[in-house]
C-alpha cells in the first residue's frame, strides 16, 4: 500500500490490544438505543454505523447489502467516517465498487456468514479490491461481521482503523451478537414494511373500487370503509368508523330494526337471509336522503370475533334506466295500440280520444288533447283525456292568443313546450291556469303537407323530461295517418255514393227511354197489327198470321216492361217506395205482407237501394226458401231507414255465396249502410238493411 496523500494527525486515540468491556457495553447500549428509537431500517443503518464506529473509536464504517435479488453482488449502501482521518476518497471508492461473494472482506463474510479481521491490510495474503484506496486514506486494520436473521445473511458491516489493531475475539463475538440483533431488527422492519405495503395496496384497491365496501363487527359497528363509501354516503371515514351501521346508513323505521334483529339472530343461531344472499334495499345518506342499493354481505374466515364485509352499489341510475326502458316499452306499446286502431278504421271521434289517452299515459301526463286548427286564429278540441282533473271539453273552441303550446305550434309548425305559465299572457293561458296546468308539451299534426292541428299533453306537477315534445311527435304522426285514413274512407264512400247515384240516374234514364220510345212504338205497332187482322176476315190464313204477330208483340211488350222495371221501376219514381214494394209483392208466387209506415219519402238513392234489397230478397225466397209466406217491413229509426224481409222457409242462406246478395251489400255499404243476413238452417231467413238517411 502506498503512502497516504493526507497528513496523519500527530495525536491518535489509543488502541488497546484487547477490547475494554466498558467499550463493548457502550457499543451494545448505543446499538440498542438506535434500534429502540428507529422503526425504519434506512434511517437506522447510518446511525448504527456511527454508534458502533464511534463507541469503538474506529475511523470508517460501511454497510454492504445485496445489489440484486439473487445476491450475486454486494454494493455499499451507507458509509460513516470518524473525525480524525480523511476517508472521503475511500468512501467514494467503496460506493463505486461491486463485490462478488468471496471477493474482499465484505464478500468473504457474505459467503461464509462469519466475522473476519484484517490486522494489516498491506500484509493481507490475497489482493483486496480497495487496497490502494485504503492505503491512500491511511487505513490499515479492518473487521467485518454479518447481519443475520434466521440463518440468512442480510448484509455485512465493516469498519476500518488508521492504526494497526490486532484481532480481538471478544469484539468479534460482540459484533456477531449485535449483527443478529440488527438482523432481527431489519427483518422486523421489513415485515412491518410488508404489512404497511400490503395495507396500502389493500386500501388502494378498496379505494379504487366503484362499489362501497364496509366492514362491520359482531356488535353492528363500522370498522372500516373505503373512499367510495365516503363519497356515496356523504360522511368521512372518521365520522363513520366506530358508529353503529344501522344508525349511519339505514333509514329509521322497520328496515333499521330488521337489520338489528337479523344481526342478533345470526350471532345466536348462524342463520341469516342476507349473509351470502345479495338483496336490494334502501340506504340513507348523511343528509337524510334515501336511495336504492344492491347489497352483498360476506363473513371472512378470520380468527377472533366475527367480521362482516358489506359490498354496496348505488343502483339509482340503474333504476332510472330500468324505469326509462319500461317507459319506452310502454310508449311503444301505446304507439302499437294507436297504430292498430288507425289500421282498424276506428271512427275519428273515438280514435282522437284514444290517441289523447295513450300519449297522456305513456308520458305520465295528467291531460291529453287533440286540436284542429280552424284557420281563423282559433282551434277546435277534437279529442280529450284526463287523469281525474278538469279539462277543456271536446267541441270547445280556443282562441290562439299568447305563447302557450297551441299558439306556438300554430305560428311555427314545430314542436313546442313550456315548463311554467309564469309570464305567459292571453285568454288561453288564463284558461290553463284556472285548471291547474303548470307545464305542457306538444307537436304539430301535419296532413297532406299542411298544418292540420296539434297533439298536446299537460301536467299539474313538474315539467316534462327534455325532448318529450319529440316523443309526442310520434303520436302526432299517427294522428295524421288516422286523418288521412278517415279522409280516404270518406272520399271512397262519397265516390261510391256518386257511383250509385249515377247508376240509378242512368237506370231511370233507360227506363224512361224504353217507356217513352221503344215501348210506345211497340204498343202502336201492336194496335196496327190488330186492326189489320180485322180487315182481312176473308183470308183466314193471313188473319191467323196477323193474330200471331199481335200476340208476339204483346209478349215482347211485356218483356220490355219487365226489363224497364228491372232497370228502375217507374212506379218507384212516380208513387214512392210503398207502391213499388206492393207491386213486387203482388207478382210474388207466395203471400207477402207489406208494412211501410213512412210519413214522407226517402231520398232517391235510399229508396232505390231499399227497393232492390226487397226485390232480390223476394226473388231468393221464391227460388230457394221453400217458404209458405214472407213479410216486408220498411221503417225509419234513429236517422236510418231499416229494411227487413223475413220468411219461414228452410234457411241456410249465405250472403257470400252468390252475386245477388253480395251486390246488394256493396250498394248498401256504398251509402254508408250495412246489410245483415240471419239464416239458421230450418228456421227461415231474415235479411236486414240499415241505410243512413241524410
Amino acid at each position: 500500500m502506498g503512502g497516504s496523500p493526507y497528513p496523519v494527525p500527530s495525536v491518535m486515540p489509543a488502541r488497546p490490544e484487547r477490547s475494554d468491556v466498558a467499550v463493548l457495553l457502550r457499543t451494545e447500549h448505543g446499538v440498542a438505543r438506535v434500534l429502540a428509537s428507529t422503526s425504519d431500517e434506512d434511517n437506522a443503518h447510518p446511525r448504527l454505523l456511527a454508534a458502533i464506529g464511534g463507541a469503538l473509536g474506529w475511523d470508517f464504517g460501511a454497510l454492504w447489502v445485496p445489489a440484486d435479488a439473487d445476491g450475486s453482488f454486494l454494493r455499499c449502501e451507507h458509509t460513516w467516517q470518524g473525525a480524525f482521518t480523511p476517508v472521503a476518497a475511500f468512501a467514494e471508492a467503496s460506493r463505486s465498487v461491486r463485490l462478488a461473494p468471496g471477493q474482499g472482506m465484505p464478500g468473504e463474510v457474505w459467503r461464509t456468514g462469519r466475522p473476519a479481521w484484517i490486522a494489516e491490510a498491506a500484509e493481507h495474503p490475497r489482493p483486496l479490491p480497495r487496497a490502494e484506496a485504503a492505503a491512500e486514506a491511511g487505513l490499515r486494520s479492518a473487521f467485518a461481521f454479518p447481519i443475520r436473521c434466521a440463518g440468512n445473511v442480510l448484509g455485512v458491516m465493516e469498519f476500518f482503523a488508521a492504526a494497526r489493531v490486532a484481532p480481538d475475539d471478544e469484539l468479534l463475538a460482540t459484533m456477531s451478537s449485535l449483527g443478529s440483533q440488527i438482523g432481527q431488527f431489519v427483518e422486523r422492519c421489513r415485515a412491518e414494511q410488508g404489512v404497511r405495503e400490503s395495507d396500502a395496496r389493500k386500501t388502494a384497491i378498496l379505494n379504487a373500487a366503484f362499489d362501497c365496501i364496509v366492514t362491520m363487527d359482531d356488535s353492528g359497528h363500522i370498522v372500516e370503509v373505503n373512499a367510495a363509501t365516503e363519497t356515496t354516503f356523504g360522511y368521512s371515514a372518521d365520522e363513520m368508523v366506530g358508529r353503529e351501521l344501522a344508525e349511519v346508513m339505514i333509514p329509521p323505521g322497520q328496515l333499521r330494526e330488521d337489520h338489528r334483529r337479523g344481526l342478533r339472530r345470526y350471532m345466536e343461531t348462524g342463520a341469516s337471509r342476507i349473509v351470502g344472499h345479495p338483496v336490494e334495499l334502501t340506504a340513507m345518506r348523511a343528509d337524510g336522503s334515501v336511495f336504492p342499493v344492491e347489497l352483498a354481505v360476506t363473513r371472512p374466515d378470520l380468527p377472533g370475533p366475527p367480521l362482516f364485509c358489506g359490498y354496496l352499489r348505488d343502483v339509482t341510475e340503474r333504476r332510472r334506466a330500468e324505469h326509462a326502458l319500461q317507459g319506452m316499452a310502454e310508449e311503444q306499446a301505446a304507439l302499437r295500440r294507436v297504430a292498430t286502431a288507425v289500421a282498424a278504421e276506428v271512427e275519428p271521434e273515438r280514435l282522437f280520444g284514444l290517441i289523447a289517452e295513450e300519449v297522456g299515459r305513456a308520458l305520465d301526463a295528467r291531460i291529453g288533447n287533440i286540436l284542429r286548427y280552424n284557420g281563423d286564429g282559433t282551434a277546435l278540441v277534437m279529442g280529450v283525456w284526463s287523469e281525474g282533473v278538469d279539462t277543456i271539453p271536446v267541441g270547445a273552441t280556443l282562441v290562439l292568443d299568447g305563447d302557450t303550446i297551441a299558439p306556438q305550434i300554430w305560428r311555427t309548425g314545430r314542436p313546442a313546450r313550456f315548463d311554467s305559465l309564469d309570464g305567459l299572457t292571453g285568454s288561453l293561458a288564463e284558461t290553463l291556469r284556472a285548471r291547474g296546468i303548470t307545464a305542457a308539451v306538444g307537436a304539430p299534426v301535419i296532413w297532406a303537407g299542411t298544418l292540420w292541428g296539434a297533439v298536446i299533453i299537460s301536467s299539474h306537477d313538474a315539467p316534462f323530461p327534455p325532448e318529450s315534445e319529440f316523443r309526442v311527435a310520434d303520436f302526432a304522426d299517427l294522428t295524421a295517418q288516422a286523418i288521412a285514413n278517415a279522409q280516404a274512407r270518406e272520399d271512397l264512400a262519397a265516390s261510391r255514393v256518386r257511383i250509385v247515384e249515377a247508376s240509378d240516374a242512368e237506370r231511370r234514364r233507360l227506363e224512361r227511354n224504353l217507356h217513352d220510345g221503344a215501348q210506345q212504338r211497340l204498343v202502336a205497332t201492336s194496335l196496327t197489327v190488330r186492326l189489320a187482322a180485322r180487315r182481312v176476315a176473308d183470308d183466314p190464313a193471313l188473319r191467323a198470321m196477323l193474330d200471331g204477330a199481335g200476340d208476339e208483340l204483346a209478349r215482347a211488350l211485356e218483356e220490355l216492361r219487365e226489363l224497364a222495371r228491372g232497370l228502375h221501376p217507374a212506379v218507384l219514381t212516380d208513387h214512392g217506395l210503398r207502391a213499388a214494394i206492393e207491386a213486387v209483392a203482388d207478382l210474388a208466387p207466395l203471400p207477402v205482407a207489406v208494412d211501410v209506415p213512412l210519413d214522407e219519402r226517402l231520398p232517391e238513392t235510399v229508396e232505390a237501394a231499399a227497393y232492390f234489397v226487397v226485390c232480390e230478397a223476394l226473388t231468393n225466397v221464391a227460388k230457394y226458401a221453400q217458404a209458405s209466406e214472407a213479410r216486408v217491413r220498411v221503417g225509419r229509426i234513429d236517422g236510418r231507414a231499416q229494411v227487413e224481409i223475413v220468411d219461414d222457409g228452410v234457411g241456410g242462406a249465405d250472403e257470400h255465396s252468390g252475386s245477388g246478395l253480395r251486390g246488394l251489400a256493396d250498394r248498401v255499404e256504398a251509402l254508408g249502410g250495412r246489410l245483415m243476413v240471419d239464416s239458421p238452417a230450418g228456421a227461415g231467413t231474415a235479411v236486414r238493411a240499415l241505410l243512413p238517411v241524410p
